[in-house]
């Protein structure tokens, strides 16, 4: 042990702490240190933790159960630490915990290593290398432990102690020891009959013996087992390795045979993360059951995602499964200058990597791939064939013989190859991507600065080529400060400039990817290439195939296709419901490619947008009186009833929100007229989904920009949209600086409506603020104007807010008479969101009444309604409602219940406001009554 504490996998999970033995508590408490130790030196997220002790049965404490996990590891671990002092080894890190071991000290870690060391030593060190791993094992892995993850690593650790044992009987023979080699391969065989690789050991130990019968009896033992067992013959190695000894071949011969050729670059020292996909890789390429891998095992990924170095990891750690040679070849498909490798050309290097001379390598293609699989025929191979242009680079090459594999990296889909399994890389998760930096930089230097190393991380987006170059420039500037670097990459405009160091640049990854399209002979390949272009100019999170055709100015399936070629070249991911993201660095490339063509795409993006929300707000609820807006000439996206406007509305928000700010902030008044019909358009929604900052930003922006224009009907619709964004913050003050601007300049404009509508929004704010006499006189005022002008949604609105003021006051009976009326006005009306509002105001109304079975009647019925209407602010309080009635019935269990719901929804809500305080008022009451014994109480909202 080379540290404090030795933790023991192979077997009972054990640890040694100073060589004495640990106490390590439950079965599910020491899965947790498993997980940890697996991970020795690499942060674990919650999330994955979770995942791996329960998988899809995830109970409600799991969270508090994992926290308290670790604690009791924490306590077992260090049980000299005081009680305020930091852990020193198992530590929290952003979003997980983290393990702080050297992986030597743990067994299944070291285990690995040693067999990982013994490849690249002489047969006699290896083999003193290999005996001492297996000294290491004690039973079956992880014995007794629950989950996930302990079932899957079990697995994979005894198939590892099988090929450890291989590599052993293989070394033995290799040191002309057949003697040593047959006690244990026979043993072995005996356990595991359909072991192919142990037979042929075997076969050959007792051939090199002299026991020529006994080989051959082995191999037709194997050969009747596997056809009653599962109905099938022997593999081509064992057949070709029992066809040499019946030949009575001599020994020299099978060890001439076993020799093979590794070309494999070395594994990279930093290496680090893409743990789910290199645990796939290696189950694919090694299965555990000893069957053959699939043809062909792909890599694909956007430029930079770390493909080539992931290969070679993978194929180093794959190399037991391919005894007899693992070769690679560059193919050249992504080198900015350099014409791709022919496939003739890739054959010949494979031909002469097996031996052939060059001369004896045909020069006709068929041919050549024809002597390529005679001479695999029968053997284990592994091809890693680096950096394909794409399928038809490889194709020619295809299929192997079974036994060997073809280890592929490529910018291009290749799932449309034959017996191929394909892994995608993506970014990189934020915890591995931190790793990966302080390894490059160093621990220490991370350390020292966490938050502008984080910072670092965001802005590359976890893309490997992105962070392996900011290391290296933070590695040439040791005097820098971490901020420097972060600094300069927050700045949009030069961070591509920045990721480069040497011959190493984002930009030029991207650009070659993005090259190959834009001279491709192929029309959709240049179709997608202008397509790029021109989506880098819209800065939202993600695009439908509705926004590209309208930002491309052609048909849908133009579009569609453009997009689905970009999504193939990983320029684009997928995401789901048709949906495609662009990585942010790709991003910024893009918007370099066509800034002639901005104006027009925006123009374009933001018609379709600006048309489209005002078409569904008005669809989803043609009650709401929608803010005068500037004129659009786009056509919407026809929506076919208010489900699907809610769908569409809920679904592009985000996209919506960020289009509105970006067109904010142009100079380009036409382009700013578009943001500000966005930002109007989604008034309502933003409203009633209760995102309050969403509103408040953009409002802000519309308001500066009216002041710009000198536009009074503009300023008084953001005046109105900031006021009540600020409400729903609890801003009272504020917001009511803002109703008093609206309501002056609806005056100015001698529009009775807004005016109407501007007293109505100060009553709403002034209740708020538990000023309800002054709420009652401005309600009272909205309610004359709007009788006055006959405006029924603003009486029904103002008989709302009499009933509130009233409420506020002491006065429940009058309160109860102006909501029945307001009510009765919304249902003849048809009104569903007001008939929600007001069905759940009537409820609190009985409740203070204390009319309790009319009060539940109510809020449950609002609590529907909301539902249907997907306001937020309206189930949340409904939930709080029946809380209180239940509490005061005395029916605890069912209050604590809807107190649950309401905390599920204040939870989802961005900002809570004054329904926070209200929250924990109830909960404080609702805690009293349970008493001590009252059972479980609920997290605290952070």
């Amino acid at each position: 042990m080379s540290g404090i504490v030795f933790v023991r996998l192979l077997g009972q999970v054990t640890a040694l702490r100073k060589s004495a033995a640990v106490a390590l508590g439950s079965p599910r408490q020491r899965a947790v240190l498993a997980i940890l130790a697996t991970n020795a030196g690499q942060v674990v997220p919650t999330d994955r933790l979770i995942d791996d002790l329960w998988g899809e049965r995830v109970p409600r404490s799991a969270l508090q159960n994992l926290h308290t996990y670790v604690a009791g590891l924490r306590r077992a671990l260090e049980p000299d630490r005081g009680p305020r002092a930091p852990a020193a080894l198992l530590v929290a890190a952003p979003q997980g915990y983290r393990l702080d071991l050297d992986p030597r000290d743990v067994d299944s870690l070291l285990y690995d290593a040693y067999l990982h060391e013994a490849r690249q030593l002489p047969a006699e060190a290896a083999l003193a290398l290999v005996e001492r791993a297996g000294r290491l094992w004690r039973g079956t892995p992880l014995c007794g432990l629950p989950g996930p993850f302990a079932e899957a690593e079990r697995t994979r650790l005894e198939e590892l102690h099988l090929r450890v044992a291989e590599t052993r009987g293989q070394l033995l023979l290799d040191l002309q020891r057949p003697d040593d080699a047959i006690d244990d391969l026979s043993g072995r065989i005996r356990l595991h009959p359909l072991r192919e690789r142990l037979r042929e050991l075997l076969m050959v130990a007792l051939h090199q013996a002299g026991r020529t019968a006994d080989a051959l009896r082995v191999y037709e033992d194997g050969r009747r087992i596997l056809a009653d067992e599962l109905g099938v013959a022997p593999g081509e190695r064992l057949v070709r390795c029992h066809d040499i000894i019946r030949r009575a071949a001599p020994p020299a011969v099978l060890r001439e045979h076993r020799a093979a050729p590794n070309q494999l670059p070395r594994d990279l020292q930093s290496f680090v993360g893409r743990h789910a996909e290199t645990i796939r890789l290696r189950s694919v390429l090694a299965p555990w059951d000893g069957s053959p891998p699939p043809a062909v095992v792909a890599i694909s990924g956007p430029p930079g995602a770390g493909k080539s170095a992931l290969a070679v990891h993978a194929a180093h750690l794959a190399g037991d499964g391919f005894p007899d040679g693992r070769l690679f070849v560059s193919l050249q498909g992504a080198t900015p200058g350099v014409e791709p490798l022919r496939p003739l050309d890739v054959i010949g290097r494979l031909l002469r990597a097996l031996g052939e001379d060059r001369e004896e390598i045909p020069r006709e293609p068929g041919e050549a791939v024809q002597r390529l699989r005679e001479v695999m025929a029968g053997q284990r191979i592994l091809v890693v064939l680096d950096g394909a242009a794409g399928p038809a680079q490889i194709r020619p090459l295809l299929p192997l013989p079974a036994g060997c594999s073809v280890l592929v990296t490529s910018r291009e889909s290749l799932s449309h190859i034959d017996d191929c399994v394909q892994v995608r890389l993506g970014r990189m998760p934020e915890t591995e991507a931190f790793t990966l930096l302080a390894k490059l930089v160093g621990a220490e230097r991370c350390a020292a600065d966490p938050e502008h190393a984080e910072r670092i991380v965001r802005l590359c987006g976890g893309l490997p080529l992105a962070l392996r170059i900011a290391g290296a420039r933070l590695a040439d500037q040791p005097g820098w400060h971490m901020s420097v670097l972060a600094d300069r990459l927050a700045d949009e405009r030069r961070r591509l400039q920045e990721l480069q160091a040497g011959d190493l640049a984002v930009r030029t990854s991207f650009a070659t990817s993005w090259s190959a399209l834009a001279s491709s002979d192929e029309a959709l390949d240049r179709s997608a290439a202008r397509a790029l272009s021109l989506l880098g100019q819209l800065q939202v999170p993600d695009v439908t195939t509705d926004t590209a055709a309208a930002m491309l100015g052609g048909t849908w399936a133009e579009a569609d296709l453009a997009l689905e070629r970009l999504a193939s070249a990983h320029l684009l991911e997928r995401g789901s419901s048709g949906r495609y993201h662009m990585h942010d660095l790709i991003r910024l490339f893009a918007a370099e490619l066509a800034p002639a063509k901005r104006r027009s795409v925006l123009l374009r993006a933001l018609g379709h947008f600006a048309a489209t929300v005002r078409s569904a707000a008005v669809l989803a609820d043609p009650h709401r009186v929608q803010a005068v807006a500037p004129e659009v000439r786009s056509a919407p996206l026809p929506l076919a009833d208010a489900t699907s406007a809610h769908e569409w509305l809920s679904r592009e928000d985000t996209n919506l929100v960020a289009a509105a700010s970006q067109a904010l902030a142009e100079p380009d008044d036409e382009i700013a007229r578009l943001g500000v019909a966005v930002v109007f358009g989604l008034h309502w929604h933003l409203h009633i989904s209760s995102q309050a900052w969403d509103m408040l930003r953009l409002n802000e922006r519309v308001l500066d920009f009216s002041r710009r224009l000198e536009d009074v009907r503009m300023a008084l619709e953001a005046h109105n949209h900031v006021a009540s964004a600020l409400n729903a913050l609890d801003r009272t003050d504020e917001s009511l600086v803002h109703h008093r601007h609206q309501l002056e300049l609806a005056r100015l404009l001698g529009d009775r409506f807004c005016e109407q509508r501007a007293h109505a929004n100060m009553a709403a704010t002034l209740d708020t603020a538990q000023r309800y006499s002054e709420a009652l006189e401005h309600s009272t005022e909205q309610l004359r104007i709007a009788t006055e002008i006959g405006s029924e949604v603003g009486r029904r609105y103002a008989l709302l807010s009499v009933g509130l003021a009233h409420l506020g006051l002491g006065r429940p009976e009058q309160a109860r008479t102006s909501m029945e009326r307001a009510l009765e006005s919304a249902h003849q009306a048809g009104d569903r969101w007001h008939v929600s509002i007001m069905t759940a105001k009537l409820g609190r109304i009985h409740l203070g009444l204390g009319n309790y079975d009319v009060a539940l009647r109510l809020l449950k019925e609002g609590q529907e309604l909301a539902q249907v209407t997907q306001s937020k602010i309206t189930s949340f309080e409904c939930a709080l409602g029946l809380a209180q009635t239940h509490r005061l019935a005395g029916d605890l269990p069912a209050a604590r219940r809807h107190l649950n719901e309401a905390a599920a929804i204040l939870g989802r809500r961005s900002r809570r406001g004054v329904w926070e305080k209200e929250f924990h008022e109830e909960e404080t009451l609702l805690t009293q009554a349970e008493g001590p014994d009252g059972g479980p109480r609920l997290a605290k909202i952070i």
